[in-house]
């Protein structure tokens, strides 16, 4: 019943505040979260509840009230002794997808402190892919790894080899982001099959391979992944650039109008809130074929 009121209350609040909040407000230093306690207080709802409060803090983040947001959980959360991961954790979340990253990885980082343990596999993946300092990132995965040692986390979905490769991947220490998908594949292999592996392991396996002048490994590493989905826009695409590199200009030029044909109706690898590491853009492969085709 609590959720289904917040559900219809909490979207008329941050409306119908909008008016009388300027965006001049929205961006002091700090906010006077008293009187829109009152409101809530004048709608029924309980403010001495924080749970409750952190709840609507939560969505009003979402809907972009960022400050009115963080002074709300801040609020809710000073009444009590302490805190736990999960709550620091939660709080950072919403923030990171806002942009609000000060806040979000001091939150991140008290929750390390309190129970690393849990903590490292999504912190690990967030220094990835939103903050992109992939040292720090690679450290903290190399720490969740560590953890446990006989069993393969996932982090948000992803497996951590990939997660590591990826890492060592910008840093530009090929063969060692080649080494942590390999170990990816093999174990996928093992225990549930090649066709399990995301195909786009193949892919960055295959542009470090490139890197490292093993150009016909590459194009094994290409294949597999176009094996595994024949849409796969980006392996048709880094297959043609490692073409160009071996001279094999006509086959480059023939993948490269397969990758444009794909983009173009839609097979693209893309996410709401982050840019994958091997996402790629249709004005990208349309300079390409000016470039090496035309």
């Amino acid at each position: 019943m609590k959720n289904i009121i917040l559900f219809l209350i909490i979207p008329s609040f941050f409306y119908a505040c909008t008016a009388n909040e300027t965006l001049a407000q929205e961006s002091e230093k700090s906010y006077d979260i008293q009187h829109f306690l009152k409101r809530l207080d004048s709608a029924g709802l309980d403010i001495s509840n924080d749970t409750l409060l952190f709840e609507i803090g939560y969505q009003s983040i979402y809907y972009g009230q960022n400050k009115r947001g963080n002074a709300l959980i801040e609020y809710a959360f000073s009444k009590r002794d302490s805190l736990t991961e999960e709550e620091y954790h939660g709080w950072s979340v919403q923030n990171t997808k806002n942009g609000n990253y000060a806040i979000a990885v001091d939150k991140l980082e008290k929750a390390m402190k309190i129970n690393p343990q849990e903590t490292a596999a999504y912190y690990g993946w967030v220094l990835l892919y939103y903050y992109r300092d992939y040292e720090k990132a690679l450290s903290i995965l190399e720490q969740q790894d560590a953890y446990t040692p006989n069993f393969d986390d996932a982090p948000v979905g992803e497996d951590i080899h990939y997660l590591k490769g990826l890492c060592h991947m910008q840093l530009q220490h090929y063969q060692k982001a080649v080494d942590e998908f390999n170990i990816y594949i093999n174990a996928m292999e093992i225990t549930i099959g090649e066709d399990w592996v995301d195909v786009y392991t193949f892919v960055q396996k295959g542009r470090c391979l490139t890197k490292l002048g093993q150009f016909d490994e590459a194009i094994m590493s290409y294949n597999k992944a176009i094996k595994h989905y024949e849409n796969c826009t980006e392996a048709y695409y880094f297959k043609g650039l490692t073409q160009i590199e071996m001279n094999k200009k006509e086959e480059a030029c023939t993948n490269f109008n397969t990758a444009l044909g794909l983009i173009k109706t839609g097979f693209k690898n893309e996410d709401v809130y982050i840019e994958y590491f091997h996402e790629i853009y249709t004005q990208q492969v349309e300079q390409s074929i000016i470039k090496y085709c035309k």
